[in-house]
């Protein structure tokens, strides 16, 4: 039986149903058989002091031929709960014409005794909290015929426990229910990421790969080829600023891991060195920063050299976040910044600059000839905490 609940997660209701609910279904098909089998003795106990004993069997065996039908009638639908429930309204209604009105009045149970309660149950698994509570009412109304509207106390008593059973059943089983819905929209969620992981890897590899090489030869030729380069510049950045968009790596918070902004700028020549968890910042921070890395490696591109390789090392702390590019190129000479500002060349100061100041941060450069350029960007890692 185990195996088969194992196998059968559609709880026989044609859908994907939690754990919980599919153990339910089995345990309730266990559970018919066994409580029109106990019925059935209390029945066959006093059936000498009844008016009608034929009458406490015939619904004693609809009862078991139910059960006994559900063991292999495998879908749980709304057609099957509602003849269940019918056939429990039945069967107490017609205890009423089985005992004696002094019995009745005695508080003896129903012919069906504690089968009722299992489509009470199947009913709270299959339409959750409403469902069960709709089956407990009308269980208790039957319950109310079948002592003329003259409650004792073992009545009230078994009617407030169908409506216990039944509320609180079926809520446990709507709680469920959402938590799987809520797990399976993040298990397809990674599922949908690794594959745009893995298109990303594949572009990187490629496209990307060739487009940086054809960037780097045409400016080597110089010439008509320089316009090649440019172009292959520009459709690289769009490519990676394409990548980069599909990646937004939503948070709970509703902000953004850094990490995944970061991580496509990796290539054979750009290596990218995150820690091992969430670096959170806003949307506007991670956009921000990406593309004034995106300009820093640009400049390592065009400036650095053709060997040159860069590294991009991210930190985080829980108010600010750190961000360093640094190459093993040509460097530059001391003031080259200022003075290609001074003659318009304005992609440090307005692409990177500009950039991070707006954030409320800062970036500075430090490089000698023939030892590289390192670029320091820090920035606070969520945009309303600076004030203007």
């Amino acid at each position: 039986m185990w195996t088969a609940l194992r196998a059968d997660r559609t709880g026989r209701s044609g859908r994907r149903e939690p754990i919980v609910a599919v153990a339910s279904w089995a345990g309730l098909d266990v559970f018919r058989p066994i409580a029109a089998l106990y019925a059935g003795q209390l029945a066959y106990r006093r059936h000498e002091e009844m008016l009608r004993p034929w009458l406490a069997f015939v619904i004693i065996a609809v009862l078991m031929a139910w059960s006994l039908a559900m063991l292999f009638y495998r879908r749980r639908t709304v057609t099957t709960t509602v003849l269940e429930i019918a056939i429990a309204v039945a069967g107490i209604v017609a205890s009423r014409f089985v005992d004696t009105p002094e019995n009745i009045a005695a508080g003896v149970a129903t012919i069906p005794s504690i089968w009722p309660a299992g489509s009470v149950l199947g009913a709270a698994v299959l339409l959750g909290v409403r469902g069960g509570l709709v089956a407990a009412v009308v269980i208790g109304v039957a319950d109310l015929i079948a002592v003329g509207f003259v409650p004792t106390a073992t009545t009230l008593h078994n009617i407030v426990l169908l409506v216990l059973l039944g509320g609180l059943f079926g809520l446990a089983v709507d709680l469920a229910r959402e938590g799987q819905q809520r797990l399976e929209a993040v298990l397809a969620e990674q599922e949908r990421l690794k594959e745009r992981e893995r298109l990303s890897r594949a572009v990187h590899d490629g496209v990307l790969q060739a487009l940086a090489y054809i960037n780097r030869r045409g400016n080597e030729l110089g010439g008509e080829s320089a316009e090649l380069a440019r172009l292959a510049a520009e459709q690289e950045r769009s490519l990676r600023d394409l990548i980069t968009s599909s990646h937004p790596a939503p948070l709970a918070s509703g902000g953004r891991d850094l990490r995944a902004r970061l991580l496509p700028l990796e290539t054979h020549r750009v290596s990218v060195v995150t820690p091992a968890v969430p670096v959170e910042v806003t949307p506007r921070v991670a956009d921000e920063v990406a593309r004034a890395v995106e300009a820093a490696l640009d400049n390592v591109t065009r400036h650095a050299g053709p060997d040159a390789e860069a590294w991009v090392l991210v930190e985080g702390t829980r108010d600010a976040v750190r961000v360093t590019v640094r190459d093993n190129g040509v460097g530059m000479e001391p003031g080259r910044l200022a003075q290609a500002q001074n003659q318009g060349r304005l992609g440090a100061s307005a692409s990177i600059r500009s950039r991070i100041e707006d954030l409320g941060g800062s970036v500075s450069w430090r490089s000698r000839p023939g030892a590289g350029c390192t670029v320091v960007i820090d920035v606070p890692s969520r945009r309303d905490r600076v004030t203007s």
